[in-house]
């Protein structure tokens, strides 16, 4: 496993969620050490805070574990980055993001 970037993808994803450093650890009930470590490829979490990390910033295991096996025109990555900028959209503009998304797709 990839620890420099598993930590890259668990800050950028801690960033849009506006979470600093002490209010993940808090949610995960581990130091913000801890976290600081995970974050700069420090310290190697286990299977289980992985799980843990995932969960509470709302992301798939898979996305964080296997970021190196990435890069950002692959469907999984674009899947998961669309769906972290825009869990907190309301219905309304869910409606508009598809609606833009269904305009787009008929410029083919």
């Amino acid at each position: 496993m990839n620890y420099k970037l598993l930590g890259e993808k668990i800050r950028e994803q801690r960033k849009n969620k506006n979470y600093t450093l002490e209010q993940l650890a808090e949610k995960l009930g581990v130091s913000t050490t801890f976290i600081g470590q995970i974050e700069r490829a420090k310290g190697k979490p286990s299977l289980e805070t992985v799980v843990k990390i995932a969960n509470v910033l709302g992301v798939s295991v898979d996305y964080l574990i296997f970021a190196d096996l990435r890069n950002e025109a692959s469907d999984v990555y674009f899947i998961e980055q669309v769906k972290s900028l825009t869990q907190d959209f309301e219905s309304k503009q869910k409606q508009l993001v598809l609606k833009s998304i269904e305009t787009l797709k008929e410029f083919k």
